[in-house]
């Protein structure tokens, strides 16, 4: 497997993040985990345009380059068409080299003594409750990612799962809002990984804590 670097080449418009991402912001992969620069984020909108296209760069491409387009994708936009964000994807080297062993060190950003509001919006904790197997990540009761309007943080030294985040992502803009009596979303703070050997339980609460849910 590869290690990745995916960078911020250019901002075509406004980013509508606040502060917007800029070229030269970048976050990195390794082994399915995600690391943010301390005091960085990525937004959480264009990571979900990412997701689809960073577990295949991770990997060996077997296809000559004439038969699998994966080879040819080295940038992806962000999702929103008045500020296209472009990332580039680059391997760093295969895991075990030298240049990748140094990304370990990447000190991460955390978000914990945030506001529990930005605006109109919660910010969240998404926080491993629970290990029911063996998490091949790594993971652990207690590692977590704060989501904060539009930007996620991951705290200092510590990484979280790229597959577990992605089963997490479809509730958090929910449950960053107003909910109203009756949907079954305002009840529901629990999301398990993808992994059946893992189970990783998750659980996504408003800061300020479980009291305040509206």
């Amino acid at each position: 497997m590869y290690g990745l670097k995916i960078t911020v080449t250019k901002v075509l418009g406004a980013c509508t993040a606040d502060p917007p991402m800029k070229p030269g912001d970048y976050f990195t992969v390794r082994d399915g985990d995600l690391r943010i620069p301390e005091g960085g984020y990525v937004c959480l909108w264009a990571l979900q345009s990412l997701l689809p296209v960073i577990t295949p760069k991770e990997r060996e491409i077997l296809e000559e380059k004439g038969e699998d387009w994966m080879w040819r994708v080295h940038h992806v936009q962000c999702p929103d068409p008045k500020g296209r964000v472009v990332f580039n994807i680059e391997r760093m080297g295969k895991i075990g080299d030298k240049t990748v062993e140094r990304e370990k060190a990447i000190a991460v950003g955390s978000a914990d003594s945030l506001e529990s509001m930005e605006g109109d919006l919660w910010n969240l904790r998404v926080a491993v409750e629970e290990v029911r197997g063996k998490c091949t990540s790594g993971m652990r009761p207690g590692d977590h990612f704060v989501l904060r309007s539009g930007r996620l943080y991951i705290p200092p030294d510590r990484h979280f799962c790229l597959y577990a985040l992605h089963a997490a992502l479809p509730l958090l803009p929910a449950k960053q809002r107003p909910l109203e009596d009756g949907d079954w979303l305002k009840g529901d703070h629990r999301v398990i990984c993808p992994d059946p050997a893992g189970n990783v339980i998750m659980r996504v609460e408003r800061m300020g804590g479980e009291g305040r849910q509206s």
